[in-house]
Order: C-alpha cells, then structure tokens, then sequence
C-alpha cells in the first residue's frame, strides 16, 4: 500500500496543498472536478441535513452540501444587489456547476474506491489512522475538541471532514495515476511537430524600420526620386512638405514585424524585396506616388527546438491528459447512477430563490 501509506507528515496543511496540487494537474484543470478543493461528497455525518435533494451512486446530496457558506454568501450578495430574474438565472448557472461539479467528484471517488486491492483498502485504513493522529497531535496536542475547533478556524472543514478530504485526494490520486497518466505518450516526433505547426510562437518574425515619403502630384513625385537617386538622404527629404505622409517625423512609419506591412500589394511586395539601407520608388497608388525606405532589419532572438522541448511536452502531456480525462467523463456519466442535474437544479433554485431572492425590485 505504497501510494496511500506513504504521505509527509511533518504538515499537515503542507501534506493537503500538494495533494490538491496534483488533483489540479490531473482533474481540477481538466474539467473533472469541480471548482476548489475536492469537496467530501455529502453524507449525515459529515453535514447537517436540510433535505435530500438527491443521490449518486447511492449517495445522499443534501441542500446545505450543494449550497454551502461560500455559496450561501454570494446568493445573499446577489439576493439584495440583483432583480428577482437576474438572480434566478445567475443562481441556476451557479449552482448547476457546482452540482456537476460533485457529481463528478462522486462519480469518481466511487470508481476509484472499487479499484482498491484488498491490501490498499487495509493500508488506507491504516494510514487513514495515522492522519488522524497527525493532525490531533498537530491542531489538538491530542484533543479532538480542540483539534476540531483549530481545524475549522484554519481551513473550514471539521476532523471527519479533513480526513474525508485525506481519503478522497488519496484514493483518486492513486486511481489517477494508475489508470490514466499510464494513457499519456508524448513522443519526440509529436514535439517537433507542435514546433514546427507553431513556428511563430517560439520566432518572433522579422521587424524592420521604415520610412515614407508620399507624394500627390507628378512633379513632387519627380523631384523625389531625383534627388533619392543624387545620394540625398531619405530621413531628410522625408521632412520636405512634398511629402504628405508624417513629414514632421521624417516619414518614420515605424519598426514593422512580420510580412504584411502595408495594406495595398504592391508596395508591401517591394518593401519586402528590401534590404536593409535599400530604397524602392516611386511606386504609383491611387493618385499618389509612394516612396518607401528599410533603414534597418532585426530578427528577435527565438526559442529553439530544445530550448523549447520542455514546455512543449508539458503543453502536450496536458492536451492528451485533457482528451483522455473527457472520454472518462463521459463514461462515468453514462454508467453511473445519479439523479438529473437538470432536476436538483430547479429544486434548489427554488430553495435559493425563496432564502435569498427579493419579492420585488
């Protein structure tokens, strides 16, 4: 019972955060459980009934699980802030999230615990005593009372509740492990092929400065170009009044990134067959003469194919761990037994609406 016996326990808040960290990574971010830390699934131990609104697998869901402080509070919030419609459909998204969330969050938590050996069911019982020591000894210096009352202040959550809390992060971590993060392969070949699909990302594309000089009649446009073609340099004539395109900026368009410079072909072609320190013009455009100058050329430093491996399977791993955590989603809805989200949500709705919502506005 390796995986589920062997937990740090030197903190005990220390010991949940990492746990949490990898629930994150494998099912939080994924869309497998819901907003938050894992929430225990409702039980009568564990919260005070105030009404079944229904079950999974064989579950109670009580009122006060799905609508809990956090939640409580903001309904109350937006009870005397919104008009009674606007709540009641701010409530029903709300509270439909959350009860996905936990449907969810049931639907694996029981898959995994049939997954269990025999021997890691007696482990976790084993180190399920353990917690329980550790955090008497660490909130309570051996008082369950007082260890209860420190618990609550600090995270929220009672003794049953964090040990609840222990259990499930324990049990799916090692479920999640074993059955889907095996699934992951990310091969070399799959790298340089992100890499080279998302060129742009990792090489920012060339970036040139560039001037203008435009031109409205035929003799502005003649005495331009001979005067470009005598040496005059092209920031100084840019400051003539000839030109009608940002002359008290000597024609400084700007440093450009990329390929597509400027909206009309013709002059974006040209442009891009420059050098740097290389000139074109003049080049005839809807009655207007253009003339147009590369002062110089960088290339930004990119990111290499190694340089980048890492992040790149790290996006991957994520992209396929996504894929395979949705196809089991889906499975767990389909062979799991629950009552209609659709339905719990119209019964608390009108729980949320008759606590919270204002008669009129």
């Amino acid at each position: 019972m390796h995986d589920l016996a062997a937990l740090p326990t030197s903190d005990t808040t220390h010991t949940l955060n990492a746990m949490n960290r990898f629930l994150r990574l494998t099912l939080l971010c994924l869309g497998l459980l819901a907003l938050g830390t894992t929430t225990p699934i409702a039980s009568a131990r564990l919260y005070s009934i105030d009404g079944m609104v229904g079950q999974v697998n064989g579950r109670a869901i009580y009122t006060n699980a799905v609508l809990d402080e956090p939640m409580r509070e903001t309904l109350a919030r937006w009870g005397r802030e919104l008009p009674r419609d606007t709540f009641r459909q701010r409530a029903a998204e709300r509270i439909s999230v959350r009860l996905n969330g936990m449907v969810t969050d049931a639907l694996v938590y029981g898959e995994a615990k049939r997954d269990l050996s025999d021997g890691e069911r007696q482990g976790l019982v084993a180190a399920e005593s353990n917690y329980r020591e550790q955090l008497l000894r660490e909130h309570g210096q051996g008082s369950p009372a007082l260890a209860e009352a420190n618990l609550i202040e600090q995270t929220g959550l009672n003794l049953d509740q964090t040990i609840e809390q222990w259990r499930q992060a324990a049990v799916v971590s090692r479920y999640m492990r074993q059955k889907l993060t095996p699934k992951v392969n990310v091969t070399r070949r799959d790298i340089k092929r992100y890499y080279q699909e998302n060129y742009d990302k990792f090489n920012a594309p060339l970036q040139r400065t560039i001037r203008v000089i435009q031109t409205l009649s035929p003799e502005d446009a003649e005495y331009v170009r001979s005067v470009l073609d005598e040496g005059a340099d092209f920031a100084e004539i840019a400051e003539d009044t000839r030109n009608q395109f940002r002359a008290d900026r000597g024609g400084l368009m700007g440093v450009m990134a990329g390929d597509q410079l400027f909206a009309d072909s013709s002059v974006n072609e040209a442009t891009l067959a420059l050098n740097a320190g290389e000139c074109v013009g003049p080049i005839e455009v809807d009655g207007k003469s253009w003339f147009v100058c590369v002062e110089d050329i960088q290339q930004p430093k990119g990111v290499s194919l190694m340089d980048a491996q890492t992040q790149i399977q790290s996006i991957l791993y994520d992209q396929q761990l996504r894929e395979h955590s949705e196809r089991y989603r889906q499975h767990l809805f389909e062979v799991g037994s629950y009552n209609s989200i659709e339905q719990m949500t119209l019964t608390l709705l009108e729980i949320a609406t008759d606590r919270y919502a204002v008669t009129e506005r």
